[in-house]
Order: structure tokens, then C-alpha cells, then sequence
């Protein structure tokens, strides 16, 4: 059995690789060439802690993921999100590698937005107002980069320091311009794309700041009470989910409106898979704005996953794996 560290991970795979696993995973999700499992969460005093599985018959990686979100951690210098994977021995069961997963899950988020992004934004977007400065938002934004030409951020979190953190760091590793400002207005009112990474539980952005043309990829909640978009926002977008039974039970940006009455189910017009696999078209109109809503799927963290051990494979252990998902000879 192999364990590999956050730091493992961060060093075996780039952005880039991990929007394309990812998209390939969304393929298979379509095509019926996985299985996902509804996620399982226990909620908790200070957060919640979940467990999710996912098979991937193409890739050929079974995976299953513990994790917690805990929104107080910054108090104790710690990320809201800390989680550990499985990857399995599909033809024995038997566990293959252990993984630190909090690296993990934040590439995997960033990707499947770098995903959406690519169909839904506008090709000559530059300007980007994120709001949630935390480890996710950084790459939120770095997979935004590797599919549009951004030339500046707009960067606004609560937190006293985080945002001028944030833009220090992000503006050195990215080579563009990051400028903190006030409020979560400041942030979206002039962006080409939008990117929402908080545990808030009330909307951080109002359909009156948003403009036309705008893609807005809401990432930071997936519990039934709480969301980061209000209702305008959710009604006037054109609206695309990683799945849609997953967000009919989990996603609060888009049960509250169905709740109060303001959109139907039907209000959703595509799972992600339905385009990137062409059978739906993403962005149709210049004016239109479009929202990409993600709970988070486990799909995302097989394909991730089975690339990381792979390449780890691949580099340190030559011929010992014998190709397969931790099958020795």
C-alpha cells in the first residue's frame, strides 16, 4: 500500500492535466460508464464530515473519499476543507494507495470549473472577481487562467488579511494583476467571470451587481440552507450542474428558489456531461449570463486520483504495479 502526501500530489500533477481528467471523467458520466453513489454526510457542531465513492469503467480507478468541512479552521491555521482518499485494487479490493486529499479536492474543484469555464465564459473574458480567498479560491482562479486570458482579479473575502494575502501570493505565482477590494459588490460588479468559494450561508452576490455576459462558477455550498447566489441572480442565468439529482438535494442556490417558488426544476438546462460531450451546446448568446453550480462529485476525485498514483507509478516504481491500479506482480 503506497500514502502519498499533500505534498506527493501537489508535485505529480499540474492544472492543466487536472481539467482534462476531469472533463474525460464528465464524459464518462454521461456516456453511463461510471457509477456514483449519493454522497452520505454527517453534520456536525462545527462542520460536517461526508464520504463519497465513485467507479470510472474507461479510466479503470475505483476510489472512495472521506471529508470534512470545518468552517472555524482558520482560527487554528488550518483549511476548511481536510479529507483522505481510498484508491482501490479494482480486481481485489484490497487498498492500492492512501492519500492526503485536501490538495486533492481543491485542484479537482478548480478543474471542473476550468472545465465549465471553457464552454460557458465568454472566450475574450479578462477580468475575474472572486469572493473566498481560502485555499479553494486559489485554485478557482488558477484553473481560470489555464483556459482564458486573464488580466486582472478583483479578490474580497471577510476575513481580516486573507484577500491581501491572497493577491500577494496569487499575483507572484500567476503573473497578473489581483487587487483586494471591500466588499463582495466591488468584486463582481466589472468581472467578465465570477468565482463564489465561501461557507457563507447567506448570497455573497445579488443579481442587480451582475452583468450581462457574465459566467459565474458557484463552488462553496453544497447544503440544502445555505447559498452564495440569491435568487435574481439564479433566475435571470442560464444554469449548468455537475448533476442534477445531486443538486436538487444539496444545493441551496438552487432548492431555495425552487422552495420560494421562483424556478422550476426545470429551470436547470444541462449537466455539465450533457455539454462537454456535445449534446447540449454551452454558451449561445453573448448577452447571456450562465452559472455552473457544482456540489462536488466523486468522479472528480477518481480521475484525479487514478492520474496521481499513475504518474507515481510511473516515476518511482517502474514495472512493479504492472499498469494497473495497484495489481504487483
Amino acid at each position: 500500500m503506497l500514502f502519498l502526501s499533500d505534498n506527493d500530489v501537489q508535485r505529480l500533477i499540474t492544472m492543466r492535466e487536472a481539467i482534462d481528467a476531469v472533463e474525460e471523467a464528465f464524459k464518462e458520466l454521461y456516456l453511463g460508464k461510471a457509477i456514483l453513489p449519493e454522497r452520505t454526510t454527517l453534520m456536525l457542531k462545527n462542520g460536517s464530515i461526508s464520504q463519497m465513492s465513485a467507479y470510472l469503467e474507461e479510466a479503470n480507478v475505483a476510489v472512495t473519499k472521506v471529508f470534512g468541512i470545518f468552517p472555524k479552521n482558520a482560527k487554528y491555521n488550518l483549511p476548511t476543507t481536510v479529507a483522505t482518499l481510498l484508491v482501490y485494487d479494482i480486481e481485489t479490493g484490497k487498498i492500492a494507495a492512501v492519500m492526503d486529499a485536501t490538495y486533492l479536492t481543491a485542484i479537482r474543484t478548480g478543474a471542473v470549473s476550468g472545465v465549465a469555464t471553457k464552454y460557458l465564459a465568454l472566450k475574450d473574458s479578462k477580468k475575474v472577481g472572486i469572493i473566498g480567498c481560502g485555499a479553494q479560491g486559489k485554485t478557482q482562479l488558477w484553473a481560470i487562467t489555464e483556459v482564458r486570458n486573464i488580466e486582472k482579479v478583483y479578490a474580497y473575502d471577510k476575513i481580516e488579511g486573507a484577500k491581501k494575502a491572497f493577491s500577494d501570493e496569487m499575483s507572484k505565482r500567476l503573473g497578473i494583476d489581483i487587487i483586494p477590494v471591500d466588499s463582495s459588490k466591488d468584486a463582481v460588479k466589472d468581472a467578465d467571470i465570477i468565482i463564489t468559494a465561501t461557507t457563507s450561508a447567506d448570497p455573497v452576490v445579488r443579481g442587480e451587481w451582475v452583468r450581462e455576459g457574465t459566467h459565474i462558477n458557484a463552488i462553496g455550498s453544497y447544503y440544502p440552507h445555505a447559498r452564495e447566489l440569491d435568487t435574481e441572480t439564479i433566475v435571470k442565468s442560464k444554469v449548468i450542474v455537475d448533476l442534477k439529482r445531486a443538486a436538487l438535494e444539496e444545493a441551496g442556490d438552487i432548492i431555495i428558489p425552487i422552495k420560494e417558488g421562483a424556478i422550476t426544476e426545470g429551470h436547470i438546462y444541462a449537466e455539465l456531461g450533457e455539454i462537454v460531450s456535445g449534446k447540449k451546446p454551452g454558451r449561445t448568446d453573448d448577452k447571456e449570463i450562465t452559472i455552473f453550480k457544482a456540489v462536488g462529485l466523486a468522479i472528480q476525485d477518481a480521475a484525479v486520483a487514478k492520474l496521481v498514483f499513475q504518474k507515481f507509478v510511473n516515476r518511482y516504481l517502474g514495472n512493479f504495479y504492472g499498469g494497473k491500479m495497484g495489481r504487483g506482480k
